[in-house]
């Protein structure tokens, strides 16, 4: 069995992350209803091409919300999605780091899946819910096959920081860990996407196991440390012996919004998933009015080639129109303005 899957970890109150794209504190009803509207677009996506596959949503919510007047327990029963309920066990320290702390979740998804499937050659795979399927996932799960297992990287320098190391301090991490010298730079692998069989995930969680106290002793002592899922999962891949797959028609990040950073390419139309970081309050939330408000049965009756030029459209990618450049530099240029008006004194105390 393959099994499709995206999560959703909500913070609570005392327990906030940094999120850079929503704008908004983690804990707030607000910013969880960006992250419900992007996984009832990422499903709708997956049915589409991804009719055979089994379909999860892991959440640490007990209690599903209304979005817009939308149920989303009802939408995801529609859907056929099982939702499976799962705490939020590996919480890091408040001094631990700032940002993207509940991406720690997915480690709990590892843990339920080692403890609850014994079906060793079933495949998860795990995506972000900022994701979406522009074709079928069949060939992802045909190309993890041979090792029960696929991973992409991002291609930086070794001396690019990405959430506090570089690909150099990774090395120096795994050196410390692993207790020998190692002769490569390693990869920094994509947090957002993870494909691996039963088997393999069993094995990358035992050694999540280990590793987490490791983990929380190195940051009490103030030692360089995995500060994200990212930096966790490339440490596990490579001590189990994977690397990141060079085959780039899959899936990519890519970056659409001018105002910070767009790179985007004419080859994505080939890939089968598109994660889109900055699209959450742009062209998915436009997506996701477009087939939950204006469409009938979730836009299922429109042709494949339809679906895709509408999310092409949507997302600027490959094409950025004029219209889209000025929102982008409206909305963006509003939440920086926004933040800022927030943080003046005076507004400080008179929100108290």
């Amino acid at each position: 069995m393959n099994y499709i899957c995206t999560w959703l970890c909500a913070d609570k109150k005392g327990e906030e992350s940094v999120f850079f794209q929503t704008g908004e504190v983690s804990s707030s009803q607000k910013h969880q209803n960006i992250y419900w509207r992007c996984i009832l677009l990422f499903y709708i996506s997956s049915k589409r091409f991804n009719k055979q596959e089994k379909h999860l949503l892991f959440t640490n919510v007990s209690q599903l919300p209304i979005v817009d007047n939308i149920s989303v327990k009802d939408v995801l029963t529609n859907l056929d999605v099982e939702v499976i309920h799962t705490d939020f066990k590996y919480k890091t320290p408040g001094n631990y780091f700032g940002s993207f702390q509940n991406q720690f979740y997915e480690f709990s998804i590892l843990e339920y899946i080692s403890k609850n499937n014994q079906h060793d050659k079933d495949n998860y795979l795990i995506v972000d819910s900022d994701c979406i399927f522009i074709k079928p996932a069949q060939r992802l799960f045909d190309a993890a096959a041979p090792q029960g297992f696929i991973s992409f990287e991002d291609p930086v320098k070794p001396d690019y920081v990405i959430n506090g190391l570089s690909r150099n301090d990774l090395k120096t991490v795994y050196q410390e860990l692993l207790g020998t010298e190692i002769s490569e730079i390693p990869s920094y692998h994509l947090g957002e996407f993870l494909l691996c069989s039963v088997q393999n995930i069993k094995n990358i969680y035992a050694d999540f196991e280990q590793l987490w106290p490791q983990l929380l002793d190195r940051n009490a002592k103030g030692l360089m440390k995995f500060n994200e899922e990212a930096h966790t999962l490339s440490y596990l891949y490579f001590k189990n012996g994977f690397r990141a797959s060079t085959d780039a028609s899959f899936m990519r990040r890519i970056w659409t919004n001018p105002v910070f950073y767009r790179e985007v390419r004419k080859s994505d139309l080939e890939l089968v998933l598109w994660h889109l970081p900055s699209e959450k309050i742009f062209g998915i939330q436009t997506l996701y009015n477009l087939f939950f408000h204006q469409s009938k049965n979730y836009g299922f009756r429109i042709s494949d080639q339809k679906y895709q030029e509408l999310v092409q459209k949507a997302v600027s990618v490959p094409r950025l129109s004029f219209k889209m450049r000025l929102k982008y530099f409206a909305v963006s240029y509003y939440k920086a303005l926004k933040k800022r008006f927030k943080k003046l004194p005076v507004v400080k105390r008179l929100s108290k």
